[in-house]
């Protein structure tokens, strides 16, 4: 059996999954639709607790949205409001005066039913969830099926989001997992990034200011750029930010990012990769090991308030009568192989 299911809190129902051989680790637990830990050749390559903290009280006190499934919409919606076929709406302002993530009530902060599919070395957790119009003010009930698929042999984690709604409304989700290669406990700033970096620059209060974007690349003068290079670049938008907090344009399917020893391959079917640097830390964990540019994001989904950037044209509208369906995948290479 490549699996095991460790129940962490009997009342609320939540589970811990373990997906594992010799070569690989994942771990999933259905609060949040959450990737808990992934480890290769023994190293995590995900930020969250550790074995010593309890789980469920981590994911509750931590303000990042470590390894959850952020919906129904990923990113900020200027003011918590928006308009659609002509009707206005108001959602929770949790963000100073925005709709942060979908607010309070989002996918991160529900427990999910599950069933496990195991076909030797390939696991398949798919998750079903509600959504009321009263739990977050968004138009329409839609029903949501979210699948976690680990392929052991290839080290692929594999997310399908799959929605209805019985109105029009808005959808736009992602996975919030933060990633960091190194074996110790350091920066990302070695980490080389294999893609250009067309981003969209942001307003002082981090809502998309244009569609009018900016190439780091071309502005450094590099072809392959590290983090670091990225932090040192002295451009506005990045001195702004401490870091990298911008939907990015791409170029084709996949992004890559490495270090001496390992690459992630992210590939999607979305054509924008919201990355995020980890640029201000406020909270810790108990060892605190977390740190400013500890982690980086690649939450692939629509541009955030892409409803009032682009209307009813949007991609993030979903409409009555159609069926949302995208996918993701994370792959870990090793160098020498």
């Amino acid at each position: 059996m490549a699996f095991n299911i460790e129940i962490l809190d009997d009342a609320n129902n939540i589970d811990l999954i373990t997906i594992y051989d010799g070569n690989s680790e994942i771990k999933f637990t259905n609060f949040g639709m959450r990737i808990v830990d992934w480890k290769v050749d023994g190293r995590s390559i995900v930020l969250g607790p550790n074995e010593n903290d309890d789980l469920v009280q981590y994911y509750e006190e931590n303000p990042y949205f470590f390894g959850a499934t952020i919906g129904r919409y990923g990113g900020r919606i200027e003011n918590g409001t928006f308009e659609l076929n002509g009707q206005n709406y108001k959602l929770e302002q949790n963000d100073a005066k925005h709709n942060l993530h979908g607010g309070s009530n989002g996918l991160h902060s529900r427990v999910f039913d599950y069933e496990i599919i195991n076909e030797d070395k390939i696991v398949t957790v798919i998750y079903t969830a509600d959504m009321k119009s009263e739990d977050d003010y968004f138009p329409g009930n839609i029903q949501i099926r979210v699948t976690h698929r680990y392929d052991l042999i290839q080290m692929m984690w594999s997310i399908h989001y799959e929605a209805a709604s019985t109105e029009d409304t808005l959808f736009n989700p992602m996975n919030h997992v933060y990633f960091n290669l190194n074996k110790t406990n350091q920066t990302i700033e070695n980490h080389r990034i294999h893609n250009e970096i067309e981003f969209y620059p942001l307003k002082e209060n981090q809502i998309v200011k244009s569609l009018d974007t900016v190439n780091i690349n071309e502005e450094i003068g590099k072809e392959i750029l590290t983090f670091r290079d990225v932090f040192e670049s002295g451009l506005e938008q990045i001195k702004q930010f401490n870091g990298i907090d911008h939907p990015v344009k791409l170029g084709d399917e996949s992004f890559t990012v490495s270090n001496d020893e390992l690459e992630i391959e992210m590939k999607t079917d979305q054509d924008h990769v919201v990355i995020f640097t980890l640029n201000d830390v406020d909270w810790n964990d108990h060892d605190h090991t977390i740190q400013e540019h500890g982690g980086f994001t690649l939450e692939t989904q629509s541009i955030p308030d892409d409803i009032h950037l682009l209307g009813d044209s949007a991609p993030s509208i979903l409409r009555n009568g159609k069926t949302f369906s995208s996918e993701t995948s994370y792959q870990i290479k090793t160098k020498d192989k």
